[in-house]
């Protein structure tokens, strides 16, 4: 089985990582640990924003690339002998991670769910659902219940 893990440093994510870490799989299970890197605009039609970064800021996929390798090393000490490989990606989140699922041949999506409620799903809204309605395969959607609301 391919399993794709979307990161995101929070609490949810590592909620998603506890759980594969904990599920029984196979020794032929292969895992990608995947970030997105979202640009976000400079000009955003009110106001400038001095602190965004743009798709050719390499500050941005740094830190993710060091976020991943120490998520990565950390499912290594625990799935011995499992094949774990991660990527940083840029563009959209959910076009990213679609079309990743497509290319890497997933089997399966492992995530956490910032559980979003009211004005703030409004606002953000859910990439676990926009996922499942967009996917080919199967995702498992982790709730992280020692997290806030």
């Amino acid at each position: 089985m391919r399993v794709m893990i979307p990161i995101d440093g929070s609490e949810c994510s590592k909620a998603a990582v506890e759980y594969v870490v904990e599920r029984p799989w196979k020794d032929s299970d292969t895992f990608l640990l995947v970030h997105v890197v979202e640009p976000i605009p400079v000009d955003i039609g009110i106001a400038y924003v001095p602190g965004a970064y743009t798709p050719d800021d390499p500050a941005a996929f740094e830190q993710s690339e060091a976020l991943l390798k120490i998520v990565e090393s950390e499912l290594r000490a625990t799935l011995v002998g499992h094949t774990i490989e991660h990527k940083v990606t840029g563009g959209p989140a959910k076009a990213e991670l679609v079309d990743l699922t497509k290319e890497w041949k997933a089997d399966m999506i492992v995530m956490g769910s910032h559980d979003r409620h009211g004005f703030n799903r409004l606002l953000l809204g859910s990439m676990a659902e926009d996922l499942m309605k967009a996917a080919h395969c199967s995702i498992t959607i982790v709730k992280n219940f020692t997290g806030t609301k």
